[in-house]
């Protein structure tokens, strides 16, 4: 592993932290009882620790020369990440499905911009890893790069939650920090003269999809989101 990089299971620690906190006071904090809590956030829950744990784990098997367990523990991701999508897509039914007899439909639609576009970017991510998955250096930054994801929603809601924030505000501000953050390791990977490619890849789709939570009103958005609730929901 890269010298530079032998730390980075603690990076992804940071990142669960902040998760935790957004999460504590509408999931965490409700154990043991989680009045209220649906299966469907149970599942998304497990599905969501379970991937940090393997984020945290295969760098210190890595660093610990463990290859071939690393190996066999990566295998399990063919289908802890579909699950994961799943879990994501379920989450965001249920909640595009409770709001509709509440909300105008097209802001219903519009909300999936908050949510929906983490599966694509998300597969997106997982695949570009799997492709160069024999390119270490490639495969370890993509799969650090899922974490980037992850962070956004914690951050959001503990603004809202302990901050004040009103909700527009600080999804603004939580998709400005993910992109910080890529552009923070573009800048040290170069400084490094380390391959840099994969978070500006990253960068790429974390902008898209800041874009399309700015557009989420405009037609284009309206059309694909429509269309998919449509089939899907």
């Amino acid at each position: 592993m890269e010298k530079t990089y032998q730390n980075v299971s603690y990076f992804v620690v940071v990142i669960l932290a902040f998760v935790i906190w957004g999460f504590y006071r509408t999931y965490f904090g409700l154990f043991p009882s989680f009045n209220g809590i649906t299966t469907v956030q149970h599942f998304h829950g497990f599905m969501m620790l379970s991937w940090f744990a393997m984020l945290i784990v295969q760098p210190f098997l890595i660093r610990y020369k463990k290859y071939q367990l690393h190996r066999n523990l990566g295998k399990v991701s063919y289908v802890l990440v579909p699950l994961l999508l799943l879990s994501v897509f379920l989450v965001t039914k249920g909640q595009f499905q409770r709001l509709a007899p509440t909300i105008p439909k097209e802001q219903n639609i519009a909300g999936l911009a908050l949510n929906l576009p983490d599966i694509f970017a998300f597969g997106a991510l997982y695949i570009l890893a799997l492709v160069y998955k024999k390119n270490s250096a490639y495969h370890m930054r993509y799969m650090i790069a899922t974490a980037f994801l992850m962070l956004g929603p914690g951050v959001g809601r503990a603004m809202i939650i302990y901050g004040g924030v009103p909700f527009p505000l600080a999804i603004e501000y939580s998709l400005l920090l993910t992109d910080a953050l890529a552009i923070g390791f573009i800048i040290y990977d170069a400084i490094n003269k380390r391959p840099y490619k994969p978070y500006l890849v990253t960068l790429g789709i974390l902008v898209a999809m800041h874009l399309i939570w700015q557009f989420q009103l405009s037609a284009p958005w309206q059309a694909f989101a429509g269309k998919f609730s449509q089939l899907f929901f």
